[in-house]
């Protein structure tokens, strides 16, 4: 019994389908179109975005390694929530990515600035990607850790049921 079973639904939801489907999204993003994930990846004014980005070979290179990242990631979750039926190993894979999600929410508050990062309507698909569902991702992981979704399941009792 995989020890994802033992989350509360929502959570488990939230990790074994939303996010493994969101990471594949941001690999098919980076390698389909690396001029589109390179120009969308801070939000810009309407006369800056009407004129075209050049990327330099070092940016095609950093987005393709970073769209190879997401799908490792989408496949490392896949195997760990669904292979392990330790649950302590489930709630430190997800101590890991709640810290990588507030360095994450950290750098692109950093790198676009306090009125870019709080001007949630001007945000492009990409931010709202980078800022809007890393912070679900990381309030969720947040509520599953301190428990606010209620227990998870004894896998014995999962166990039972199936029998």
């Amino acid at each position: 019994m995989a020890a994802a079973a033992a989350l509360p639904t929502f959570p488990r939801l939230v990790f074994t389908v939303f996010e493994p489907i969101s990471l594949v999204g941001g690999f098919l993003g980076a390698v389909i179109n690396p001029h589109w994930f390179i120009s969308e990846q801070i939000v810009q004014g309407a006369i800056s975005a009407a004129v075209p980005t050049a990327e330099s070979d070092n940016a095609r290179l950093v987005a393709l390694q970073l769209g190879n990242i997401y799908l490792l990631m989408a496949m490392v979750g896949l195997a760990v929530l669904n292979l392990t039926n330790e649950l302590k190993v489930v709630r430190g894979y997800l101590v890991a990515l709640w810290i990588a999600d507030l360095g994450h929410i950290y750098v692109c508050y950093h790198v676009m600035g306090l009125d870019r990062f709080l001007d949630v309507a001007s945000w492009n698909s990409m931010a709202w990607g980078n800022v809007g569902v890393t912070a679900l991702l990381c309030l969720t992981r947040t509520a599953y850790l301190l428990g606010l979704f209620g227990k998870d399941v004894p896998l014995k009792n999962l166990e039972k049921k199936q029998q």
